[in-house]
Protein backbone atom coordinates (compact mmCIF):
# COMPACT_ATOMS: atom_id res chain seq x y z
CA UNK A 1 0.00 0.00 0.00
CA UNK A 2 1.64 2.93 -1.33
CA UNK A 3 1.30 7.04 0.51
CA UNK A 4 0.15 7.64 -2.33
CA UNK A 5 -2.94 4.79 -2.47
CA UNK A 6 -3.67 4.85 0.79
CA UNK A 7 -5.02 8.80 0.50
CA UNK A 8 -7.66 7.56 -1.34
CA UNK A 9 -11.01 9.22 -1.24
CA UNK A 10 -14.57 6.87 -1.44
CA UNK A 11 -17.27 8.21 -2.72
CA UNK A 12 -20.74 6.69 -0.95
CA UNK A 13 -21.49 3.75 -3.37
CA UNK A 14 -17.71 2.85 -3.37
CA UNK A 15 -18.57 3.33 1.06
CA UNK A 16 -22.12 1.19 0.40
CA UNK A 17 -20.22 -1.56 -1.22
CA UNK A 18 -17.54 -1.97 0.91
CA UNK A 19 -19.71 -2.31 4.11
CA UNK A 20 -22.18 -4.54 1.79
CA UNK A 21 -19.38 -6.92 0.67
CA UNK A 22 -18.30 -7.02 4.07
CA UNK A 23 -21.26 -8.17 5.43
CA UNK A 24 -22.04 -10.57 2.46
CA UNK A 25 -19.85 -13.27 3.68
CA UNK A 26 -20.57 -17.19 5.06
CA UNK A 27 -23.59 -15.34 6.80
CA UNK A 28 -26.12 -16.46 3.82
CA UNK A 29 -25.27 -19.68 3.20
CA UNK A 30 -25.77 -20.64 6.97
CA UNK A 31 -28.70 -17.88 8.38
CA UNK A 32 -31.49 -20.10 7.51
CA UNK A 33 -30.35 -23.39 9.14
CA UNK A 34 -29.02 -20.73 12.47
CA UNK A 35 -32.84 -19.04 12.62
CA UNK A 36 -34.45 -22.25 12.42
CA UNK A 37 -32.30 -24.28 14.80
CA UNK A 38 -32.72 -21.93 17.03
CA UNK A 39 -36.26 -20.84 17.13
CA UNK A 40 -37.98 -24.08 15.86
CA UNK A 41 -40.01 -22.01 13.62
CA UNK A 42 -40.45 -20.85 10.01
CA UNK A 43 -40.64 -17.07 11.89
CA UNK A 44 -36.96 -16.06 11.32
CA UNK A 45 -37.48 -13.44 8.92
CA UNK A 46 -39.56 -11.60 11.91
CA UNK A 47 -36.37 -11.82 13.79
CA UNK A 48 -34.34 -10.39 10.78
CA UNK A 49 -36.84 -7.24 10.22
CA UNK A 50 -36.85 -6.35 13.75
CA UNK A 51 -32.95 -6.74 14.52
CA UNK A 52 -32.85 -4.35 11.17
CA UNK A 53 -34.49 -1.95 12.81
CA UNK A 54 -32.32 -1.97 15.74
CA UNK A 55 -29.23 -2.00 14.25
CA UNK A 56 -30.33 1.13 11.98
CA UNK A 57 -30.69 2.92 15.07
CA UNK A 58 -27.37 1.68 16.24
CA UNK A 59 -25.88 3.30 12.73
CA UNK A 60 -27.54 5.97 13.31
CA UNK A 61 -26.14 6.75 16.96
CA UNK A 62 -22.89 5.69 16.00
CA UNK A 63 -23.12 8.25 13.14
CA UNK A 64 -24.09 11.21 15.52
CA UNK A 65 -20.79 10.04 17.48
CA UNK A 66 -19.08 10.23 14.71
CA UNK A 67 -19.90 13.92 13.47
CA UNK A 68 -20.05 14.87 17.42
CA UNK A 69 -15.61 14.01 18.12
CA UNK A 70 -14.97 13.80 14.25
CA UNK A 71 -12.65 10.88 14.61
CA UNK A 72 -11.11 9.55 11.41
CA UNK A 73 -11.56 6.06 12.83
CA UNK A 74 -11.82 3.94 15.81
CA UNK A 75 -8.47 3.29 16.76
CA UNK A 76 -7.31 6.44 17.18
CA UNK A 77 -10.72 6.82 18.92
CA UNK A 78 -9.41 4.56 21.59
CA UNK A 79 -6.20 6.38 21.93
CA UNK A 80 -7.47 9.60 22.76
CA UNK A 81 -10.34 8.13 25.48
CA UNK A 82 -7.96 5.51 27.30
CA UNK A 83 -4.77 7.15 26.06
CA UNK A 84 -2.04 5.59 24.25
CA UNK A 85 -0.51 2.11 25.40
CA UNK A 86 -4.31 1.03 26.56
CA UNK A 87 -5.85 2.71 23.56
CA UNK A 88 -3.25 0.50 21.58
CA UNK A 89 -3.41 -2.36 23.06
CA UNK A 90 -7.45 -2.37 22.63
CA UNK A 91 -6.61 -1.28 18.69
CA UNK A 92 -4.09 -4.41 18.86
CA UNK A 93 -7.17 -7.06 20.07
CA UNK A 94 -9.46 -5.59 17.18
CA UNK A 95 -6.75 -6.58 14.56
CA UNK A 96 -6.47 -9.78 16.30
CA UNK A 97 -10.13 -10.00 15.72
CA UNK A 98 -10.21 -8.43 12.05
CA UNK A 99 -7.21 -11.63 11.87
CA UNK A 100 -9.98 -14.04 13.70
CA UNK A 101 -12.70 -13.19 10.94
CA UNK A 102 -10.21 -13.38 8.16
CA UNK A 103 -9.28 -16.84 9.00
CA UNK A 104 -13.09 -18.07 9.49
CA UNK A 105 -13.89 -16.44 6.33
CA UNK A 106 -10.72 -18.40 4.72
CA UNK A 107 -11.71 -22.15 5.86
CA UNK A 108 -15.27 -21.59 4.86
CA UNK A 109 -14.67 -21.05 1.52
CA UNK A 110 -11.98 -24.28 1.75
CA UNK A 111 -14.76 -26.33 3.08
CA UNK A 112 -17.31 -25.07 0.35
CA UNK A 113 -14.79 -25.43 -2.51
CA UNK A 114 -13.01 -29.05 -1.62
CA UNK A 115 -16.79 -30.06 -0.86
CA UNK A 116 -18.40 -28.68 -4.15
CA UNK A 117 -15.53 -28.07 -6.75
CA UNK A 118 -12.20 -30.07 -5.57
CA UNK A 119 -13.04 -32.56 -3.50
CA UNK A 120 -9.30 -34.23 -4.24
CA UNK A 121 -7.09 -31.32 -3.73
CA UNK A 122 -5.60 -30.54 -0.15
CA UNK A 123 -7.72 -27.94 1.57
CA UNK A 124 -4.02 -26.27 2.41
CA UNK A 125 -3.13 -25.42 -1.20
CA UNK A 126 -6.79 -23.82 -1.41
CA UNK A 127 -6.29 -21.53 1.84
CA UNK A 128 -2.68 -20.80 0.61
CA UNK A 129 -4.19 -20.28 -3.24
CA UNK A 130 -7.12 -17.59 -1.74
CA UNK A 131 -4.69 -16.15 1.24
CA UNK A 132 -2.21 -15.37 -1.70
CA UNK A 133 -4.61 -13.87 -4.31
CA UNK A 134 -6.10 -11.50 -0.71
CA UNK A 135 -3.19 -9.99 0.35
CA UNK A 136 -2.04 -9.47 -3.60
CA UNK A 137 -5.12 -7.08 -4.06
CA UNK A 138 -4.10 -5.64 -0.38
CA UNK A 139 -0.83 -4.80 -1.29
CA UNK A 140 -2.55 -2.40 -4.05
CA UNK A 141 -4.40 -0.28 -1.28
CA UNK A 142 -8.07 1.19 -1.09
CA UNK A 143 -7.52 1.99 -4.50
CA UNK A 144 -7.58 -1.05 -6.11
CA UNK A 145 -10.26 -2.25 -3.66
CA UNK A 146 -12.55 0.06 -3.93
CA UNK A 147 -12.77 -0.19 -7.69
CA UNK A 148 -13.16 -4.11 -7.65
CA UNK A 149 -16.08 -3.73 -5.10
CA UNK A 150 -18.45 -2.26 -6.47
CA UNK A 151 -18.50 -4.57 -9.45
CA UNK A 152 -18.31 -7.50 -7.38
CA UNK A 153 -21.52 -6.48 -5.48
CA UNK A 154 -23.77 -5.67 -8.51
CA UNK A 155 -22.94 -9.14 -10.20
CA UNK A 156 -23.49 -10.58 -7.22
CA UNK A 157 -27.10 -8.98 -6.78
CA UNK A 158 -27.97 -10.27 -10.32
CA UNK A 159 -27.19 -13.45 -9.64
CA UNK A 160 -29.06 -13.94 -6.44
CA UNK A 161 -31.99 -12.31 -7.88
CA UNK A 162 -32.06 -14.54 -10.94
CA UNK A 163 -31.75 -17.73 -9.19
CA UNK A 164 -34.15 -16.74 -6.40
CA UNK A 165 -36.71 -16.35 -8.87
CA UNK A 166 -36.03 -19.23 -10.91
CA UNK A 167 -36.39 -21.02 -7.23
CA UNK A 168 -39.79 -20.16 -6.91
CA UNK A 169 -40.89 -23.25 -8.86
CA UNK A 170 -40.50 -25.28 -5.87
CA UNK A 171 -41.77 -21.97 -3.40
CA UNK A 172 -44.50 -22.90 -1.08
CA UNK A 173 -45.80 -20.48 1.68
CA UNK A 174 -47.35 -22.96 3.01
CA UNK A 175 -44.42 -23.46 4.08
CA UNK A 176 -44.08 -20.22 6.33
CA UNK A 177 -47.19 -20.53 8.21
CA UNK A 178 -48.97 -20.41 10.74
CA UNK A 179 -46.99 -16.82 11.30
CA UNK A 180 -46.25 -16.70 15.18
CA UNK A 181 -47.52 -19.80 15.65
CA UNK A 182 -45.90 -20.46 18.96
CA UNK A 183 -45.56 -17.06 19.80
CA UNK A 184 -42.73 -14.36 20.47
CA UNK A 185 -40.51 -16.61 21.85
CA UNK A 186 -39.31 -18.41 19.19
CA UNK A 187 -38.47 -14.84 17.32
CA UNK A 188 -36.88 -13.33 20.77
CA UNK A 189 -34.48 -16.88 20.92
CA UNK A 190 -33.47 -16.36 17.22
CA UNK A 191 -32.42 -12.66 17.78
CA UNK A 192 -28.88 -13.35 19.26
CA UNK A 193 -28.22 -15.46 16.27
CA UNK A 194 -29.70 -12.93 13.90
CA UNK A 195 -27.00 -10.35 15.30
CA UNK A 196 -23.76 -12.61 14.66
CA UNK A 197 -25.03 -12.39 10.51
CA UNK A 198 -24.73 -8.84 10.84
CA UNK A 199 -20.87 -9.51 11.31
CA UNK A 200 -18.86 -6.58 8.99
CA UNK A 201 -21.50 -3.90 9.87
CA UNK A 202 -18.50 -2.72 12.05
CA UNK A 203 -16.00 -1.67 9.24
CA UNK A 204 -17.85 1.31 8.92
CA UNK A 205 -16.31 2.52 12.13
CA UNK A 206 -12.90 2.57 10.32
CA UNK A 207 -13.94 4.20 6.61
CA UNK A 208 -14.89 7.77 7.59
CA UNK A 209 -11.01 8.79 7.44
CA UNK A 210 -11.51 7.00 3.70
CA UNK A 211 -14.72 9.43 2.50
CA UNK A 212 -14.96 12.13 0.24
CA UNK A 213 -18.09 13.24 2.51
CA UNK A 214 -17.60 12.61 6.08
CA UNK A 215 -21.61 14.33 6.54
CA UNK A 216 -22.76 11.16 4.83
CA UNK A 217 -21.86 8.77 7.38
CA UNK A 218 -25.33 7.74 7.88
CA UNK A 219 -26.41 7.50 3.96
CA UNK A 220 -23.45 5.13 3.13
CA UNK A 221 -23.63 2.69 6.31
CA UNK A 222 -27.07 2.36 6.64
CA UNK A 223 -27.64 1.80 2.48
CA UNK A 224 -24.44 -0.62 2.87
CA UNK A 225 -26.71 -2.51 5.72
CA UNK A 226 -29.79 -2.25 3.72
CA UNK A 227 -28.52 -4.13 1.10
CA UNK A 228 -27.30 -7.64 3.17
CA UNK A 229 -30.18 -7.43 5.68
CA UNK A 230 -33.14 -7.34 2.20
CA UNK A 231 -30.86 -10.14 0.53
CA UNK A 232 -30.53 -11.73 4.37
CA UNK A 233 -34.57 -11.42 4.54
CA UNK A 234 -35.06 -12.80 0.96
CA UNK A 235 -33.03 -15.81 1.64
CA UNK A 236 -34.90 -16.93 4.46
CA UNK A 237 -38.17 -17.04 3.16
CA UNK A 238 -37.11 -18.53 -0.05
CA UNK A 239 -34.71 -21.48 1.42
CA UNK A 240 -37.83 -22.09 4.07
CA UNK A 241 -40.89 -21.78 2.07
CA UNK A 242 -39.21 -24.55 -0.15
CA UNK A 243 -37.70 -26.77 1.88
CA UNK A 244 -39.51 -26.40 5.06
CA UNK A 245 -38.09 -25.81 8.29
CA UNK A 246 -37.12 -29.11 9.63
CA UNK A 247 -35.16 -29.58 6.66
CA UNK A 248 -33.50 -26.92 6.12
CA UNK A 249 -32.53 -27.17 10.04
CA UNK A 250 -30.40 -30.35 8.95
CA UNK A 251 -28.42 -28.64 6.34
CA UNK A 252 -25.47 -26.79 6.71
CA UNK A 253 -25.19 -25.02 3.33
CA UNK A 254 -29.21 -24.68 3.22
CA UNK A 255 -28.71 -22.25 0.46
CA UNK A 256 -26.83 -24.08 -1.66
CA UNK A 257 -29.18 -27.23 -1.06
CA UNK A 258 -31.92 -25.37 -2.37
CA UNK A 259 -30.32 -24.94 -5.98
CA UNK A 260 -29.13 -28.43 -5.87
CA UNK A 261 -33.00 -29.61 -5.43
CA UNK A 262 -34.53 -28.70 -8.50
CA UNK A 263 -34.00 -28.68 -12.32
CA UNK A 264 -35.38 -26.50 -15.73
CA UNK A 265 -35.81 -28.88 -18.45
CA UNK A 266 -34.88 -27.71 -21.97
CA UNK A 267 -32.11 -25.74 -20.63
CA UNK A 268 -28.58 -26.60 -21.11
CA UNK A 269 -27.64 -25.47 -17.57
CA UNK A 270 -27.72 -28.07 -14.68
CA UNK A 271 -26.01 -27.25 -11.89
CA UNK A 272 -27.29 -23.95 -10.71
CA UNK A 273 -25.83 -24.07 -7.75
CA UNK A 274 -22.39 -23.37 -9.16
CA UNK A 275 -23.36 -19.73 -9.94
CA UNK A 276 -24.37 -19.54 -6.13
CA UNK A 277 -20.66 -21.14 -5.45
CA UNK A 278 -19.24 -18.39 -7.81
CA UNK A 279 -20.82 -15.71 -6.30
CA UNK A 280 -19.97 -16.36 -2.75
CA UNK A 281 -16.30 -17.63 -3.47
CA UNK A 282 -16.12 -13.56 -4.67
CA UNK A 283 -18.15 -12.34 -1.23
CA UNK A 284 -15.65 -14.59 0.68
CA UNK A 285 -12.36 -13.16 -0.82
CA UNK A 286 -13.77 -9.61 -0.14
CA UNK A 287 -14.45 -10.00 3.30
CA UNK A 288 -11.33 -11.44 3.84
CA UNK A 289 -9.46 -8.54 1.98
CA UNK A 290 -11.43 -5.75 3.94
CA UNK A 291 -10.42 -7.28 7.18
CA UNK A 292 -6.83 -8.00 6.10
CA UNK A 293 -6.71 -4.78 4.95
CA UNK A 294 -8.04 -2.90 8.15
CA UNK A 295 -6.24 -5.24 10.14
CA UNK A 296 -2.92 -3.50 8.26
CA UNK A 297 -3.76 -0.49 9.38
CA UNK A 298 -4.37 -1.06 12.69
CA UNK A 299 -0.94 -2.98 12.97
CA UNK A 300 0.63 0.30 11.76
CA UNK A 301 -1.16 2.38 13.90
CA UNK A 302 -0.79 0.48 16.87
CA UNK A 303 2.25 -0.99 17.02
CA UNK A 304 4.50 0.83 13.90
CA UNK A 305 4.62 -2.23 11.87
CA UNK A 306 5.29 -1.86 8.35
CA UNK A 307 2.49 -2.57 6.05
CA UNK A 308 5.08 -5.62 4.31
CA UNK A 309 5.59 -7.29 7.79
CA UNK A 310 2.28 -6.82 8.87
CA UNK A 311 0.97 -8.38 5.55
CA UNK A 312 3.43 -11.33 6.26
CA UNK A 313 1.56 -11.58 9.79
CA UNK A 314 -2.14 -11.32 8.83
CA UNK A 315 -1.44 -14.14 6.01
CA UNK A 316 0.31 -16.52 8.33
CA UNK A 317 -1.85 -16.30 11.38
CA UNK A 318 -4.59 -16.95 9.08
CA UNK A 319 -3.21 -19.50 7.07
CA UNK A 320 -2.76 -21.53 10.71
CA UNK A 321 -6.04 -20.13 12.02
CA UNK A 322 -7.73 -21.43 8.98
CA UNK A 323 -6.98 -24.97 9.85
CA UNK A 324 -7.17 -24.61 13.10
CA UNK A 325 -11.27 -26.24 13.33
CA UNK A 326 -11.38 -30.31 12.55
CA UNK A 327 -14.45 -30.18 11.26
CA UNK A 328 -17.73 -28.18 10.20
CA UNK A 329 -19.15 -28.06 13.20
CA UNK A 330 -16.23 -26.34 14.82
CA UNK A 331 -15.89 -23.89 12.09
CA UNK A 332 -19.57 -22.83 13.03
CA UNK A 333 -18.87 -22.35 17.01
CA UNK A 334 -15.58 -20.26 15.68
CA UNK A 335 -17.89 -18.06 13.87
CA UNK A 336 -20.34 -18.00 16.48
CA UNK A 337 -17.81 -16.61 19.08
CA UNK A 338 -16.71 -13.76 16.63
CA UNK A 339 -20.10 -12.86 16.50
CA UNK A 340 -20.24 -11.84 20.29
CA UNK A 341 -16.80 -9.85 19.99
CA UNK A 342 -18.61 -7.91 16.80
CA UNK A 343 -21.33 -6.58 19.21
CA UNK A 344 -18.94 -5.45 21.86
CA UNK A 345 -17.14 -3.92 19.28
CA UNK A 346 -20.08 -2.22 17.53
CA UNK A 347 -21.14 -1.12 20.73
CA UNK A 348 -17.72 0.07 22.45
CA UNK A 349 -17.95 3.39 21.19
CA UNK A 350 -20.40 4.24 23.31
CA UNK A 351 -18.42 3.62 26.05
CA UNK A 352 -15.39 5.62 24.64
CA UNK A 353 -17.70 8.76 23.47
CA UNK A 354 -18.56 9.16 27.06
CA UNK A 355 -15.09 8.92 28.48
CA UNK A 356 -13.89 11.34 25.61
CA UNK A 357 -16.81 13.58 26.16
CA UNK A 358 -15.24 14.16 30.07
CA UNK A 359 -12.24 14.90 29.40
CA UNK A 360 -12.54 17.19 26.41
CA UNK A 361 -14.89 18.77 28.79
CA UNK A 362 -12.18 18.98 31.63
CA UNK A 363 -9.61 20.28 29.25
CA UNK A 364 -11.79 23.23 28.11
CA UNK A 365 -12.28 24.03 31.89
Amino acid sequence: MSQKQTQIKLNTFQGVSIIANTMLGAGLLTLPRALTGKANTPDGWIALILEGFVFILFIYLNTLIQKKHQYPSLFEYLQEGLGKWIGSFLGLLICCYFIAVASFETRAMADIVKFFLLERTPIQVIVLAFIGCGIYLIIGGLNDISRLFPFYLVITIIILLVLFAISFKIFDLDNLRPVLGEGLGPVANSLTVVSISFLGMEIMLFLPEHMKKKKKIFRYASFGFLIPILLYILTYIIVVGALTAPEVKTLIWPTISLFQSFELKGIFIERFESFLLVVWIIQFFTTFVIYGYFAAKGLKKTIGLSTKKSLILIGAATYYFSLWPDDANKVMMYSDYLGYIFIFLFLLPYVIFFIVAVKRRITAK
